[in-house]
């Protein structure tokens, strides 16, 4: 009986997994878990930043690795077309190819446009959930909201982050200082790079970044 009992909540519990479950709380986990599994990932963004009274718009192509640099090209608008960033792991420090970019700190904390995106991974993967709900009626979409565990609403910086359920993807990421949006990222073409499966299946479960 105990056997027969043990495997209907296996199969309880991976059914659940599998759907990426009802609850929002259980499905930002799998976010998580996702994300601190991944080895890396390639995408297309595109960024529109609030800089005082200025707002900028432009395209990245990032080329996002655990180990080993990630690679963050410009190429678009025409002006910027071509300027390559590179950010080391465990540094903020940029490197660029070609002629300096500067956009200044968006949130007082070192945030810039072009950290936007590793600084939305490690988010993704570490950030404390302060919210999370399911962003549409079929439940298709997750949105999370995460910030500084101790800061109110509305303080610091704060990070509202649409992912696609089936293979959580971000859709679309909203950056707040102080209660002021400064950066909105969406994303196109994001494809994962995943860990390789231990022989216990569990992973490596490294934080990206």
């Amino acid at each position: 009986m105990r056997r027969l009992l043990s495997c209907v909540l296996m199969i309880t519990l991976l059914a659940a997994c599998a759907a990426g479950g009802e609850d929002p709380e259980v499905a930002a986990g799998l976010v998580q878990d996702t994300y601190r599994a991944m080895e890396g990932c390639t995408c297309t963004a595109e960024l529109t930043a609030e800089i005082g009274s200025k707002v900028y718009t432009f395209t990245l192509e990032a080329d996002c690795r655990r180990e080993g640099d990630t690679v963050l090209t410009v190429t678009a608008p025409e002006l910027l077309s071509g300027i390559t960033a590179r950010v080391r792991p465990h540094e903020t420090v940029l490197e660029y190819d070609g002629a300096g970019l500067s956009l200044g700190d968006l949130d007082g904390q070192g945030l810039t446009p072009l950290n936007a995106i590793p600084s939305i991974l490690y988010e993704a993967a570490r950030g404390y959930t302060a919210d999370c709900i399911w962003a549409d009626a079929d439940r298709t979409q997750l949105t999370i909201t995460t910030r500084d565990p101790e800061a109110p609403p509305g303080t610091g910086t704060e990070y509202r982050m649409r992912f696609r359920r089936s293979d959580w993807a971000p859709l679309q990421v909203e950056i707040f200082a102080d209660g002021v949006q400064v950066l909105t990222v969406t994303f196109s073409d994001f494809t994962f790079t995943q860990a390789e499966v231990d022989q216990n299946g569990t992973g490596d479960h490294a934080d990206l970044g």
